[in-house]
Formats: C-alpha cells, structure tokens, sequence
C-alpha cells in the first residue's frame, strides 16, 4: 500500500499545485504558472483548472491557437463552463475567427443569461462583422442587466462614433465616464468626437487623457522640471516627442507660433525629422528620440531645460479656433532644393516627355488602423487609370513583388527611386515629394509630410478617418495644400476613386 501511494500523486498535492500555480499567474509570472499548470496536467491529463487556466495565459501572452486548444480540451470535460466558451471567444477574436468566436459567445450566454462580459465581446465580435445593429443591441442587453457596466456604454459610443453620429457616441461616453471618471478611452474617444466636429476647447481637454491609451505608444518624461503654463517666457522650454512621426509632424507646425513667445526652444523629435526641422527651424535646438532604437540614450539632461512641455499638448494652447490655422498657410517645412533638383532631373530621364510626375503611397503601417486604410496597388493603378501621368513610389516598407506585379499584369511602370530610402530618410523623401508634379497616398506619414511642406497632396480616407482630417471636408484647416477624398461607405473605395480621377483627368487637360 505504501509503495502504490509514492506511485500515485495525491489530489492534496494536485490541489497545492493548482494554487501555486493561480497566485503566480495572478502575480503576472506567466512563464513560471505555465510550468505548474504543466505539471498538473502530466499528473491529472484532465484537470479541468489547468487548461482553462493554461488557455487563459497563453491568451494574456498572444499566443492564440494554444489558448483555442487547452481551452476547447477544458470544454470537452466540462461543455457547461461559460467562463471556457467566453476566454475561446476572446482569443478566437484575436485570431479573426470572428464567425467562430461569436458563436463561442453565444453558447457562454446560453449557459449564463446574465454574463456582462460576454454580451460586451459579443458585441464586439458584432462589430468587426460590421453588423452593427446586432452589436448595439448586444451591448444594449448587457446595460440592461447592469446598468452601471461603463464598457458596454463605451463600446455603444464607438458604434456611434464608426457610423459618425457623434452626438450619439458622446452621449455614451460621458455615460461611461459618469460611472467611471477615470476611463482613458471614453476619454480618448471623446476627445477625438469633438476634435473631428471642430469643437477644440473640448476635444483638447480630453486628449490629455491620451497616455495609457492603446492607440498612444508613449510614455510621458519623467522629470523634476515644472510643465509650462502657456506664459511667454525667457526660459528654455523642452518639447519633447511623443507618438509618431506623423504626429511630430502634425503638431511641429505649431513650433512656428510657439517661437513668438518662447525664443529658447528645445524640441525632441524622431532623428529622422531633425535634418528637415533644422533647416526648416533653425532657431530651435534638437534632441533625437529613441524611436528607431529603444536601446539608445535619448534622455534629456535635465541641466539643458527650465520647463518642459509634450509636442502634443501644444494644441491646446495654439488651435483653439478655426483662425488660430491662419499662421500656416504653406507648410512650415523646407525640402533640401538642390537634391530636389537633382531628383527631379533623374525622374525626367525615366518618364515620357510631357508625362506628369506623380508620387503615390498606398499602404499604412499603422497598427491600430493600417488594414483599413490600404489599398491593393493592382487595383488603386487600375481604378485611377490615369493616361498622360508616370507613377513614383514614395511608399515604404517591402513594395517590391507588388509593384512588380503591376507591371507584369497591367503593362504600368512604377519608378522606385533607390537613392532615397523612403522609410529612413525622411529628408530625402521630402524632396522626392517635391520633386513630383503631384502626390496621391492613403492616410500615413506620406501625407502629413506633404501638407507640411505645403505641397500639393490627394488624400484618399477612409470613412472614419484620422481626427486631424475633420468631418466630411474636402480641404485640410492644418494643411491648405491637401485636397481630400473620403470613402462614402465603410470600406468601399470605389467612390472616391472615381472622383479623384475625374479631378485629375481635369488637372492635366
């Protein structure tokens, strides 16, 4: 009997296992509650807690298909567990399994009527779906069984906000913010309703809220030098960069106000922008930021600066009203003239004569809405076929397969000028720009950098575009060079296609 016991592991050991294992999964060692779960399984296969709980963790460190299946093995031994079926969920989701994950959802409500979580997951498996009536009445019933559940409103308020009824989405998060004062993404999202609306003494005060925002990769500085209150000063005041390179851009243009009531100006920005800052802003002493390289010294010693202020929080102080965009009337960034003219010349030598120049950029590398925004090079050449232009690329990232693709399948060239390094040389790209006729993109960096250096840009946008672009304009507040192109429904980019190539076909005749 004794020997049988030492072969057969006890359910007390089982048991202090299990426990080990949730208090450092609770801790966040994921790596060290793996190796418990794992052992608990070795000594009881079908322990229900350790896959379900092993899901979960592979859930929580993105690695999805594992999850899908120690979570589907839970479910084969106990199919009533409507926590399993909504964690399946969840990472079907992440997957885009979305047909999968919704009904994985709605077998955790059929076992649980009243599960919040799941109708709020549900909801927005719904809205990827782009079946958005369902979705709000998904999130309906969650509010519905608690009325005090701020996701559900904050989730409403992006369906409202995706279909542009942003009284609505405004509605929705300041129900969330009631309950919670201190969500950051109804906070966010509000901010960017009324910002798009025009209405910036609001939409200012709210963005502040940006940091710890998905959206916002940044982390503010940590110094013991006081904020600036917006005073005209002889200190030197550190801006520094947060964010993109897009965004530097964008709220750079407020550097040339800035100047007139702080003459000691230190601004931090991506190393790629401070060649053409420099020429552009002579006045002002640069800092590099770590973007390119997390592991370089970018900190600022505090010893340089006085006060310090975010690139970001400029706006607030600077673009309060629709006048306040008169100080830049045509961009504020200077290209490199003799490269530009060097680049032109080497683009004349490789188009027909009397060919117009055009520049295009058709990919987003953003994270949270690249795949929205782009557009197949195939069909974007074919759609437009425009007859009497020559197409450069300015796109960055990977383009050749595609491009070469063009070619083959539709006899179209497109110059990709080597020389310039369209992701690292910013400088470069710049004159690349300016040295074509015109320039067409999809809302990135290729657009911010055109309207800044006051170059004529379309921009095609998807239906709900970037704040900045503001609703259903044609022209730019931030940049009067930039004439816009909006997608009239959700992912169809038919319709402004064919007015851009309307509008051109008239601009070279």
């Amino acid at each position: 009997m004794i020997q049988k016991k030492n072969l057969e592991p006890s359910q007390t050991q089982v048991a202090n296992l299990a426990q080990k294992g949730m208090a450092l999964h609770q801790q966040g060692n994921f790596a060290e509650a793996q190796v418990v779960y794992e052992q608990i399984l070795k000594i009881q296969p079908d322990h229900f807690d350790a896959l379900q709980l092993l899901g979960v963790l592979f859930a929580q460190i993105k690695k999805y298909s594992q999850a899908i299946e120690f979570l589907s093995k839970a479910l084969e031994i106990n199919p009533n567990h409507a926590v399993a079926y909504s964690n399946r969920g969840i990472a079907l989701k992440e997957l885009k399994r979305f047909d999968e994950a919704l009904a994985s959802y709605d077998q955790a409500i059929a076992i649980n009527t009243g599960y919040l979580d799941a109708y709020s997951n549900r909801g927005n498996v719904l809205q990827e779906l782009k079946r958005f009536d369902e979705a709000l009445a998904s999130y309906d019933q969650a509010i519905k069984i608690n009325p005090d559940y701020a996701e559900a409103y904050y989730n409403r308020g992006v369906i409202f906000q995706m279909l542009k009824d942003f009284d609505e989405a405004l509605n929705s998060y300041d129900q969330a913010i009631k309950i919670n004062p201190k969500y950051v993404s109804a906070h966010w999202n509000k901010s960017v309703c009324n910002l798009i609306r025009g209405n910036f003494k609001s939409g200012w005060q709210d963005y502040e809220w940006r940091w710890g925002h998905f959206q916002c990769d940044s982390e503010p500085l940590k110094s013991n030098k006081p904020l600036w209150d917006y005073q005209k000063t002889d200190q030197r005041l550190l801006v520094w960069a947060e964010q993109g390179v897009g965004d530097q851009i964008l709220f750079g243009s407020l550097l040339v106000d800035l100047l007139n009531d702080v003459p000691n100006l230190l601004v931090q920005v991506d190393k790629r922008l401070i060649p053409i800052f420099s020429r552009s802003l002579p006045k002002i002493k640069y800092y590099p930021s770590a973007n390119l390289d997390p592991n370089s010294d970018s900190k600022i010693p505090e010893s340089d600066y006085d006060i310090h202020v975010p690139i970001g929080s400029l706006g607030k102080y600077l673009r309060n009203d629709v006048k306040d965009f008169d100080s830049i009337r045509h961009g504020f960034l200077k290209d490199d003239k003799a490269k530009t003219v060097n680049i032109k010349k080497d683009l004349l030598a490789l188009v027909p004569f009397k060919n117009k120049i055009c520049g295009i950029s058709w990919l987003s590398k953003s994270k949270s809405s690249g795949d929205s925004k782009n557009i197949a090079l195939k069909y974007f050449i074919k759609e437009l076929d425009l007859k009497g232009y020559s197409f450069v690329s300015l796109q960055y990232g990977t383009t050749k397969d595609e491009i070469k693709n063009v070619k083959d399948e539709l006899g179209i060239n497109i110059i990709s000028y080597e020389q310039v390094d369209n992701f690292l040389d910013i400088d470069g790209l710049s004159s690349l720009i300016q040295a074509c006729d015109t320039v067409i993109s999809v809302d990135n960096i290729t657009c911010q950098l055109a309207g800044a250096l006051g170059k004529e840009i379309y921009i095609l946008l998807t239906y709900e575009s970037h704040w900045a672009w503001m609703l259903d304009r044609r022209d730019c507040l931030w940049w009067p060079s930039v004439k816009l192109y909006r997608q009239e429904k959700i992912n169809d980019w038919e319709g402004a296609l064919e007015k851009l190539n309307k509008d051109l076909l008239k601009f070279i005749s």
